[in-house]
């Protein structure tokens, strides 16, 4: 086959490109020292690259959403330590003032000082990180303690942001439970969108959605009995728009006593499946659902009753109860620090997966600077022979061969 110098200069000029091309892949891999650049380096290499930072990337959130929960614990168990020192000093006056020593006088100033008590044990209790309150479970609306005592209270009922329904809905009764609920009613199907006089299918729940009822019919305009006294009835104030499937309508109902929180737990994902819940609820802590069975607020108010009225057996009865409490609080200290364990030993697992991850991100796209360099010195030098080669195709005459 004849070869032509144009096939000859083609053939060094596609040399030159090809030694080009790797030159510079060479280059930018010494750049950037890394192996993979872009997808189609290396596809499969470049997957697995992106599935371990995006694995990493979680547990970066993983190590906030910890430390956020651990904030929140040493916040919460300094406000608990403080509110055990309270304890301590209303016992000590209890024990001082049940004495013959004591008379009607010093009792009379000693309520004075169980009262401040009262007042830097409602301060603790309402104790808030940034704008949430410690001791509240989930609910941070309202301040979760009353220094004073609170009759029962259906709050005003309310409805979600998204809902269809635009009418009014209205809370009633008197509320007979013992312990504070959210009530939550969703609508699960309607029968006529939009038309007044439809029905609309529904489910209650008394624990803020945590569990349903089974499913109920509801007429639009009717009320609906959510038991324990408390009772919604809707309006539609000759409105347009009739219920929606999953619109929810909610209200709090507040049982006697000082708290007006919930038992929700605040919950945070610290690893892939795993959850942590990182409150401590005031419920447990201040009032007589707590594992002594001592409402704190309701002691200290006793003692300073009986101290002002000058009662010296019922000074003596708050002695037991103000010891239990004590135990009542150390026991959620208690359960602070193995949250705070937990959290520990879990952050140091994480910490050991986010080593075995960037080891194996590190195999899988740093680059070997030493081969590289020496990769790059042979292509330099192929790269200059393919040059010399192509310059002396193009001096080459048929003078040369007449020599």
């Amino acid at each position: 086959m004849r070869v032509t110098d144009t096939m000859r200069f083609n053939t060094a000029i596609s040399n030159i490109f090809n030694t080009l091309a790797g030159y510079n892949d060479i280059s930018e891999k010494l750049s950037s020292q890394k192996n993979i650049n872009r997808a189609s380096d290396d596809p499969v290499a470049a997957t697995k690259i992106i599935e371990i930072q995006r694995e990493k990337a979680a547990n970066e959130q993983y190590k906030k959403n910890m430390d956020s929960a651990n904030s929140w614990i040493t916040a919460t168990e300094s406000n608990l330590f403080g509110a055990y020192d309270l304890l301590v000093k209303a016992q000590e006056i209890a024990v001082g003032q049940a004495t013959a020593t004591a008379n009607e006088t010093t009792r009379k100033i000693m309520a004075q000082n169980v009262q401040s008590l009262i007042d830097e044990m409602g301060r603790l209790a309402n104790a808030k990180m940034g704008d949430r309150y410690l001791f509240s479970g989930s609910r941070n609306d309202v301040a979760p303690f009353s220094t004073d005592p609170m009759i029962a209270t259906i709050e005003t009922a309310a409805a979600a942001e998204h809902n269809t329904f635009q009418g009014t809905i209205a809370s009633s009764g008197t509320y007979t439970g013992s312990t504070n609920k959210t009530y939550v009613i969703k609508i699960t199907d309607v029968t006529s969108v939009g038309e007044f006089l439809g029905e609309a299918e529904y489910q209650s729940s008394a624990d803020g959605g945590k569990t349903w009822s089974a499913a109920d019919t509801l007429p639009v305009g009717g009320s609906v009995d959510l038991g324990e006294g408390v009772t919604l009835t809707f309006d539609d104030l000759g409105g347009t728009e009739g219920f929606g499937e999953n619109d929810i309508f909610y209200v709090n109902a507040i049982a006697p006593g000082y708290y007006q929180g919930n038992d929700g737990d605040l919950s945070m994902p610290i690893s892939r499946g795993t959850s942590v819940d990182y409150n401590i609820k005031g419920s447990d802590t201040f009032t007589a659902a707590g594992s002594n069975g001592v409402d704190i607020f309701k002691t200290l108010n006793d003692l300073k009753d009986a101290l002002n009225n000058n009662d010296v057996p019922g000074i003596s009865a708050q002695l037991d109860n103000l010891k239990n409490a004590q135990s009542q609080i150390i026991l959620n200290q208690s359960l602070c620090g193995a949250k705070a364990n937990f959290i520990e030993v879990a952050k140091n697992n994480l910490m050991e997966l986010d080593m075995q991850l960037t080891s194996l991100l590190s195999q899988t796209q740093d680059a070997d600077l030493a081969d590289l360099a020496t990769k790059m010195s042979m292509k330099e030098i192929a790269l200059q022979a393919s040059y010399a080669m192509a310059s002396k195709i193009g001096n080459t005459t048929i003078l040369n061969f007449l020599k």
